[in-house]
């Protein structure tokens, strides 16, 4: 992109935003906030960006001389990110330039979980004000303006709702696992519509409340106990407690993304 300042024609100075495919809407709503807060002094890559690669150019070409030219790196840093070769590559291309990299930490990474060489780099969290805070003047600095005034609120909560739909079939499958382990005639009763039945000790209850806290939190599955605690010889004090359906189980269960390992 060009700008023309003072009479001069000159490059834009470019923020490189480096992401997978899946955190594609999380780097263009940080692109939309950068951009509406610079006003247009700065030009942001985001290389699944149909702006920031036009039709018909080179893919590549274009993300080489944009990790080339940029004045900033963000890195957008996930547990499932920083497993893709190619973010580790695109880091590895600012650290060299001696450029900011900024690692921008969400969907379960804290900053001190970044393996290295990113846990040398100031990294922040995308859903946090505080550490937005610390990138923004980093920003401005590239610039040599001042740091904008923001309300990152819309931002946070944004970053908040992606991190829960984004991270939610990992859970979600993982829940279910869980009770496949515990009791595999759970899911398969569920899958035909109807309540599971177990007595179950206090521990064997706070587990399996535990692991469907979550389901639950969804409207998937509840456990509730249905009466009080009777004696047993074999298995000591137990409860009465009963596994149900709630009403969006079934859209969940017939999803192509439900994958619990049985």
């Amino acid at each position: 992109m060009l700008a023309i300042k003072e009479g001069v024609l000159r490059m834009k100075p470019i923020l490189f935003i480096s992401h997978i495919t899946e955190e594609k809407d999380l780097a263009l709503a940080f692109k939309d906030l950068v951009e509406k807060h610079f006003l247009g002094m700065l030009e942001v890559f985001v290389s699944s960006d149909e702006h920031s690669i036009g039709m018909g150019q080179r893919w590549l070409d274009n993300i080489t001389n944009a990790l080339k030219s940029c004045v900033v790196e963000i890195i957008l840093c996930s547990p499932q990110s920083l497993k893709r070769p190619w973010i580790n590559f695109e880091a590895g291309a600012g650290w060299i330039r001696d450029i900011p990299v900024i690692p921008l930490c969400h969907s379960g990474m804290e900053p001190s979980q970044l393996p290295m060489p990113l846990n040398l780099l100031q990294a922040a969290k995308a859903g946090e004000v505080g550490g937005l805070k610390l990138v923004f003047p980093v920003l401005a600095n590239a610039l040599g303006a001042q740091s904008p005034s923001i309300d990152f609120t819309e931002f946070t909560e944004y970053v908040k709702m992606f991190e829960r739909r984004y991270t939610f079939w990992d859970s979600c499958n993982q829940a279910f696992t869980q009770l496949n382990q515990f009791d595999a005639h759970i899911i398969p009763r569920l899958k035909q519509g109807g309540a599971v039945v177990l007595p179950l000790s206090e521990t064997n209850f706070e587990y399996l409340f535990k692991v469907i806290s979550f389901l639950t939190e969804y409207d998937l599955v509840l456990i509730e106990k249905t009466g009080s605690a009777s004696m047993s010889s074999s298995t000591g004090f137990s409860y009465q407690c009963v596994i149900s359906g709630l009403p969006g189980l079934q859209s969940v269960l017939s999803d192509s993304a439900f994958k619990f390992r049985s």
